[in-house]
């Protein structure tokens, strides 16, 4: 840790271009050229020794989303992961803590704990403290089901909690069937009450999307300050019926506006994962804006990965493993080709993302669901509406 104007207290990491610093109060975390490294007081890095200062392959990911455990007793039937039983060889607590020593060597910033259910699991809290040790700052998803007015004052360890809310009413139990709205309800209720900073992940598709409204409006009552809207992804059991759920054509040219007018008139950030940014890309935003907000697309195998709770490492929780292991982790990632598929896609990049002005910044879109919908990774994201109109003048 380093302090600045002996206030502020930030974890930090070289990089080619300069570095990452991050901050728990308030929560922050940017990339920094190398002048504002120097200006912080930090000693001059070998890895600077580089002329190249441009963005590109991290030396590790800033997030990892680490699933604690894959039992879950809800049973949603949209489970990206699948959940209900253990993983076969799931990670014992001192594993687990093994883990984390690994992604703390590697200093990356945030682990994302979730499931399955991570409140099943009876060393969540002690799996979190001890990330805490290590300067990593645990996040958590959850359904909410177990949370109760004293579990949640012990889930002050956490940077955040996210709920799972699809919407209010019937939207709540359109993908996961069946209706435990109140349930989510009263843990939100619980974790403000006890100061945990709170917010709601919401998995859109084209039945709830309509409900969009009605869940700002929700949080607005609630004292929310931050929904992140998410995309159905075609992965575990969201593969049943992800062509009949997905959001439409207009949905998806329709998202930006929507969650703009919304976040506005409500006062909420609206947040939304990588694989949205295709359609707000649609709009022809200003790059200057989407840099200054950090808005990328695909950064699976670079800042972001995805880990089961047996250990196995994949590009985003979305993709299939190549059979790494955390313990192996530090040195795979070395190596070219961990993740060359991903990392190498924008030499490649077809049309119409090549002639694209957002194709660095969204590098085609969800390759889960080009996966899904093409059988090909590499393909342009189906749903992106610059693709749907391209494919459709070569009709």
């Amino acid at each position: 840790m380093k302090t600045i104007n002996n206030t502020e207290k930030i974890n930090y990491r070289y990089e080619n271009f300069g570095g990452i610093i991050s901050s728990q109060n308030p929560p922050f975390l940017a990339f920094v050229d190398r002048n504002y490294m120097r200006e912080l007081g930090l000693d001059e890095s070998e890895i600077w020794k580089t002329k190249d200062q441009s963005i590109g392959r991290l030396s590790a990911p800033t997030e990892v989303h680490f699933a604690i455990t894959n039992k879950c007793s809800v049973g949603c039937q949209h489970c990206y992961m699948n959940a209900g039983d253990e993983d076969d060889g799931e990670l014992d607590t001192e594993s687990f803590k093994r883990a984390l020593d690994v992604l703390a060597e590697m200093k990356v910033f945030h682990i994302a704990l979730g499931g399955g259910e991570a409140l099943e699991r009876d060393d969540l809290f002690e799996v979190a403290l001890y990330a805490r040790t290590k300067n990593l700052v645990p996040n958590l998803t959850t359904s909410g089901a177990k949370i109760t007015p004293e579990l949640a004052e012990k889930m002050k360890i956490f940077g955040q909690v996210n709920i799972s809310l699809d919407g209010i009413g019937q939207n709540y139990s359109v993908f996961r069937g069946k209706d435990m709205f109140s349930i989510a309800d009263n843990a939100i209720t619980c974790l403000i009450k006890a100061g945990v900073p709170t917010g709601i992940n919401c998995v859109v598709g084209q039945t709830n999307f309509e409900g969009i409204a009605e869940l700002f409006e929700y949080a607005s009552k609630k004292g929310i300050n931050e929904i992140e809207f998410l995309r159905l992804k075609p992965s575990g059991r969201g593969m049943e019926n992800y062509l009949h759920q997905r959001t439409t054509y207009q949905q998806n040219i329709s998202l930006a506006p929507t969650l703009a007018e919304l976040s506005a008139k409500f006062n909420i950030t609206a947040k939304i994962d990588c694989s949205f940014v295709p359609m707000f890309c649609y709009h022809n935003p200003p790059m200057e804006m989407l840099e200054s907000i950090a808005t990328y697309g695909c950064e699976a195998g670079n800042v972001l990965l995805g880990i089961r709770s047996n250990g196995l490492v994949s590009g985003c929780s979305f993709l299939k493993s190549p059979g790494m292991s955390v313990f192996e982790l530090a040195s795979d990632l070395k190596h070219e080709g961990s993740f060359d598929k991903i990392s190498n896609w924008l030499k490649n990049a077809p049309e119409p993302c090549n002639s694209c002005q957002y194709l660095n910044l969204c590098k085609g879109g969800c390759h889960a669901v080009s996966q899904h919908l093409t059988e090909n990774f590499s393909s342009p994201d189906p749903d992106c509406p610059k693709v749907v109109e391209y494919n459709k003048k070569k009709e």
